[in-house]
């Protein structure tokens, strides 16, 4: 048998692709294998927002010039039958990531972007037309049976590698046979998906909205550059194999003004909305992510977005094993930070499809007038949800700020003007307004982590590192309360206080990578299926 690879990957779509494309990167030796011959054709995530754009950043697809990428800034509308608002939601402007709140895309163009650059590394081989079939593990490794989808060629073969990870989606092979079982919330409608390309520009006010009509709840958005997507719920009772038609999809876009004369359909199908988790997201040396490991309907767009984080939470963490800094103890963290986290844009998706999900006329009628009254009366509106935060793992206990997302801004360091990534890079970062005197142990623990700190301050400022050009990172320490924050690789804070505590900081990092993991995180890595989300 050939050396082992240093990770396999099942399924190679967003989720693989950029796992494959981190991975190589970094040197390792990585193999994706994916069924399907070449990448899919057909659009299906249309969405994603600023902090997957700064993940999309890492792999150079920018949001800010990539032609298959089209920014959003507008609102986000909810309206009835009679076209009066419900619900706005504000998709203007940048988010705390650096790029815009929303953002529009076809998937096929984004797979073959994701695609070229996991191909550009040397270190990664990728093999098509190949479905898993049997997964073993041992203390060393994983061993992978597959099997060529070409059904002249039925015969089988193994792949050796260090670790695995399935990304292979919904129905996932990975899943099944790790017998992991899924915690399922009983949220289902049908849906028929229309994504269309226009032969000319159509004009809508706002570019995205839903139609929250009881005879026909819509949902209105660009599918990407050049594209648009209309989704029909299927009503009670109705046959979805006679929805599932081209002519009474051609039927349900006539009132909208779209013809065969003036688009073109590039793909009509019923889609379920639905909402699970797993109830394990490791099973020793085989990982689970993506549509793999969780699944909510699309009315926040958070779907392909959350598959992404679980990449850019899970590269590191092999990072650190692979290069022998930390002992595979750490992926313990993995499901526990992950599953509360995805679980807030669950329960964020099923509450505003209750909102658009409503054939009943009487009980439309009520929605209408609450919202209405919230609208006119802010203050009977409920309250914005907090910020998602990740759960126990690799964070520092206690600390209020730990498992919240870092915010990405411009900043000037060393002749060199943009945002933090594309200037300063990419990794673990100590940002702090305050000289620090890095004790020897500090020191020690920062070259283990390929740490950098870096003195933030305004122009001006004497003895700093990094200009803080627009002011952001002087708000963002004044609103959480710190000096001090060590921020780890996927952009999430470690933690946040005063530099003199940041050896205190450094050295629970030191002993969570030895192994010293909290009990608390220990147990939530063994019982991460009653892990209290999407309820």
């Amino acid at each position: 048998m050939n050396d082992p690879f240093d990770v396999a990957i099942v399924g190679f779509g967003p989720v693989g692709q950029l796992l494959a494309a981190l991975l190589g990167e970094r040197g390792y030796r990585v193999v994706a294998v994916e069924r399907y011959a070449d990448i899919y054709p057909m659009p299906r995530a249309v969405h994603f927002d600023d902090e997957v754009a700064r993940i999309l950043q890492a792999v150079g697809i920018r949001a800010d010039s990539s032609p298959i990428i089209e920014p959003y800034d507008n609102w986000y509308e909810w309206k009835n039958a009679a076209r009066e608002t419900l619900l706005k939601v504000d998709w203007r402007g940048v988010g705390p990531s650096g790029w815009h709140t929303s953002n529009f895309f076809a998937q096929p163009d984004l797979e073959r972007e994701l695609d070229a650059r996991a191909r550009a590394h040397p270190t990664v081989t990728v093999r098509r037309g190949l479905t898993a079939v049997d997964v073993e593990q041992d203390d060393d490794g994983v061993t992978l049976t597959v099997q060529r989808t070409d059904a002249d060629s039925p015969g089988t073969t193994t792949i050796r590698a260090r670790y695995l990870v399935g990304c292979d989606g919904a129905n996932s092979t990975m899943r099944r046979l790790l017998g992991i079982d899924l915690n399922d919330i009983g949220f289902f409608y049908d849906w028929l998906i229309l994504d269309m390309i226009p032969h000319e520009p159509m004009v809508f006010d706002p570019p995205a909205w839903q139609l929250c009509d009881p005879k026909r709840p819509t949902t209105i958005v660009p599918g990407g550059p050049g594209r648009r997507r209309w989704e029909f719920m299927a009503l009670p009772g109705e046959d979805v194999n006679d929805l599932n038609r081209a002519e009474t999809a051609w039927a349900l876009l006539e009132p909208w003004g779209v013809t065969p004369d003036n688009a073109t359909m590039e793909r009509h199908t019923v889609y379920r909305f639905q909402a699970h988790w797993a109830q394990r997201w490791r099973v020793g040396r085989v990982l689970i992510a993506g549509d793999a490991a969780h699944l909510m309907p699309p009315f926040a767009g958070q779907g392909m977005c959350a598959g992404l984080r679980d990449v850019y939470n899970l590269v590191w963490k092999l990072d650190l094993i692979l290069r022998g800094a930390a002992g595979d103890h750490v992926l313990d963290s993995y499901g526990t930070e992950r599953t509360p986290h995805v679980g807030h844009f669950i329960d964020v998706s099923i509450g505003l499809g209750k909102v658009i999900c409503v054939p009943d006329e009487h009980e439309a009628a009520q929605r209408d007038t609450q919202l209405r009254a919230a609208i006119a009366d802010p203050s009977l509106a409920p309250p914005p949800p907090p910020p998602p935060r990740l759960g126990t793992g690799l964070l520092m206990p206690d600390d209020a700020h730990a498992g919240r997302l870092a915010i990405q801004a411009r900043v000037g360091h060393a002749g060199h003007e943009g945002l933090f990534d594309d200037v300063i890079g990419r990794g673990w970062f100590v940002l702090t307004t305050q000289p620090i005197a890095l004790t020897p142990a500090a020191r020690r623990i920062l070259d283990r982590l390929n740490a950098q700190v870096l003195r933030v301050g305004q122009i001006g400022a004497v003895d700093i590192d990094v200009i803080d050009l627009d002011g952001r990172y002087g708000r963002w320490f004044a609103e959480i309360g710190a000096d001090t924050v060590v921020v780890r690789p996927d952009f999430y804070v470690y933690s946040a206080g005063a530099a003199t505590e940041l050896d205190v900081a450094l050295g629970k990092i030191d002993s969570q990578l030895d192994g010293a993991s909290t009990d608390s995180t220990r147990e939530s890595a063994e019982q991460d299926h009653a892990a209290p989300v999407a309820s």
